[in-house]
């Protein structure tokens, strides 16, 4: 049986809000960060991914954590003075 492909929202502290599609049965909160870094100027791990009240382990799978198609998390930075820039592809 073939993985769905869902489509998470990641928002950021600064109000910008990315879409990314991944497959939570199989993708972790480090995994998710290194695509958001791709995205941005911002390395992995100065990324934190929260989600409803808890903050994401970088070892977690995002279906362990309960997020579905469609959910929104949190991405705070470890230093919120630094810029965030969107990387048009």
């Amino acid at each position: 049986m073939a993985e769905n492909i869902n489509k998470i929202y990641c928002r950021f502290v600064t109000g910008m809000t990315v879409e990314v599609q991944l497959r939570p049965q199989t993708t972790t909160v480090a995994l998710l960060k290194q695509q958001l870094s791709e995205l941005i100027n911002l390395s992995p791990e100065k990324l934190y991914i929260g989600f409803e009240v808890n903050m994401l382990k970088d070892e977690e799978y995002l279906k362990t954590a309960g997020i579905v198609d469609g959910d929104t998390v949190h991405v705070i930075t470890s230093q919120l003075t630094e810029k965030i820039q969107y990387k048009a592809k």
